[in-house]
């Protein structure tokens, strides 16, 4: 469990670093900033949720010296779900209203020698 475990904390950073990165370029990037930081601490507030939720389901079982470790795989679930919603949310506020630019024509290389 805890090899898997080891495995998994490098993928929830990549999904941090993930969501800031493809964050929306704009001429004022402090809006997206903002949103950013406030879609990162909701998803640790609802892994925070999840993994209470976790260690009051486990208080009374036999198990419960293992809430930690199910709290920690739950979590691991929850905040990349929630960063995607984010970014999804992100996408469809901060998108460009310019239109997209048209693909450049192909150039010709029938003459070029390689």
């Amino acid at each position: 469990m805890l090899f898997a475990l080891s495995l998994l904390l490098p993928l929830l950073a990549f999904f941090f670093w993930l969501f800031w990165r493809l964050s929306p370029a704009r001429p004022d990037p402090r809006p997206v900033r903002w949103f950013n930081l406030a879609g990162i601490l909701a998803a640790l507030a609802v892994g925070a949720i999840a993994a209470w939720q976790v260690r009051a389901a486990m208080a009374a079982s036999s198990d419960h010296n293992w809430w930690p470790v199910v709290a920690a795989f739950y979590m691991l679930a929850v905040i990349p779900l929630c960063l995607a919603f984010a970014g999804t949310i992100r996408h469809f506020i901060f998108r460009s209203s310019a239109p997209a630019k048209p693909p450049e024509p192909p150039r010709d290389l029938s003459q070029t020698r390689f």
